[in-house]
C-alpha cells in the first residue's frame, strides 16, 4: 500500500522534488537572466541600426547635400574669377612698374 504524509504527498514525490528543485532553480535563475541578456542585447542592436540609418541618410541621399553642393560650386566658380582679376592686375602692375 501507497505512504501518505500528512499533507498527502509520496515520499517518493518529495524525495524527487527535493532533488530537482534546487535545478529548477537555478533553471529558473539561468533564463531570468537570459531574458535580461536579451533585452540588453535588443536595445543595443536597435540603437546600432539607428545610427547605421542615420550615417546611411547623411552619406547616400542627394538632396540633403544638394543646396550645400550648388553653394560650393557657386562659389568655386566665383573664386576662378576673382583669382583671374588678381593675376590679371598683377600683371598690369607688373607691367607699369617696368614702364613702356
Amino acid at each position: 500500500m501507497e505512504e501518505r504524509t500528512v499533507s498527502g504527498v509520496h515520499p517518493v514525490e518529495l524525495c524527487v522534488y527535493s532533488v530537482l528543485s534546487s535545478d529548477l532553480d537555478e533553471l529558473y535563475h539561468s533564463i531570468n537572466q537570459l531574458r535580461e541578456s536579451e533585452a540588453f542585447l535588443i536595445l543595443s542592436v536597435k540603437k546600432i541600426r539607428d545610427s547605421l540609418k542615420k550615417e546611411h541618410r547623411i552619406l547616400y541621399e542627394k538632396e540633403l547635400l544638394r543646396k550645400p553642393l550648388d553653394k560650393l560650386k557657386t562659389l568655386q566658380k566665383r573664386m576662378d574669377i576673382l583669382l583671374k582679376r588678381y593675376e590679371e592686375i598683377k600683371r598690369r602692375n607688373k607691367k607699369l612698374i617696368e614702364g613702356p
